[in-house]
């Protein structure tokens, strides 16, 4: 990809980015990249303690911010983003990359058997934690002069029916709930999600470990053209490539990054393990 005339390296000169789940995973890469492509601030928020990323924020040249913040609780995402107005005057870039799984609690996943607690908790961090942050922020973003940007992280289990359901319709939604509001803050404000395949991180380990128990939730990466998981670096550079001026006229958009899976209808066995490619 081509960032912009100033190439990757300073895609995001002198942004603020908050990026929501940037205490590890997908989303602690992002904040790290957006860093290292020149944003002048970059504030984790984050349920857990994030002095370690944001350190090496710092490290990569950037200054750093970590703010506790509940998603599912409207007053926390006010300080938030009240708390980063604060200390860095504005906000550029929004990229809503926190999301809870529901097998990290309970491999009873689907939708006639996963517990009702379950079901609010999932939607609450991944599709209403997305809206309470970038209804706080939409302010901000407005005003800003640096192109601003919201990018939201999507799933293909938004787009295909995986073994997660509450995980699904919430990335479903997620889908829709960028498109609204594209619609709504063009043109002022860009908006647009990525949807990864599996990729390595903490979370999708949890779900591997319990593939034991399902074995569907190992199958998911044998429907990869490209085969072999993801790395979080390579999300992370899709959702700085949204985040950049190079993405000036895409608003409204969801992206697979997936290595191919819905690109056709087949699973990729392992030859040598007797199998071969097959396509249905």
């Amino acid at each position: 990809m081509i960032a912009s005339s100033a190439g990757p390296a300073r895609q995001l000169e002198d942004r603020i980015c908050v990026v929501s789940g940037a205490a590890q995973g997908m989303g602690r890469s992002i904040a790290l990249m957006m860093a290292e492509r020149g944003a002048r601030a970059v504030v984790v928020v984050d349920r857990v303690e994030s002095a370690e990323v944001c350190d090496e924020i710092r490290d990569r040249g950037a200054d750093a911010l970590g703010v506790m913040c509940d998603l599912r609780d409207r007053e926390s995402v006010r300080v938030a983003v009240d708390e980063t107005v604060a200390r860095f005057g504005g906000i550029d870039v929004l990229v809503n990359n926190a999301g809870v799984l529901e097998r990290a609690f309970t491999n009873d996943v689907d939708f006639d058997t996963v517990p009702e607690a379950l079901w609010d908790l999932v939607m609450d961090v991944n599709v209403k934690g997305a809206w309470l942050l970038s209804r706080f922020a939409a302010p901000h973003l407005r005003v800003s002069r640096r192109t601003p940007a919201i990018v939201n992280a999507a799933s293909i289990a938004g787009r295909a029916a995986f073994s997660h359901a509450v995980y699904g319709v919430s990335k479903a939604a997620l889908i829709q709930l960028t498109r609204s509001m594209a619609l709504t803050l063009a043109p002022d404000v860009r908006v647009n999600c990525y949807c990864p395949g599996t990729v390595d991180t903490d979370m999708s380990a949890s779900a591997r470990s319990a593939g034991a128990v399902d074995s569907r939730v190992s199958a998911i990466t044998e429907t990869n053209l490209i085969p072999r998981l993801a790395r979080p670096d390579e999300i992370a550079e899709l959702a700085c490539f949204l985040a950049s001026p190079a993405a000036s006229f895409i608003t409204g958009a969801a992206y697979d990054v997936d290595g191919g899976a819905m690109a056709w209808r087949g699973h990729r066995r392992d030859p040598d393990a007797g199998g071969s490619s097959s396509r249905h």
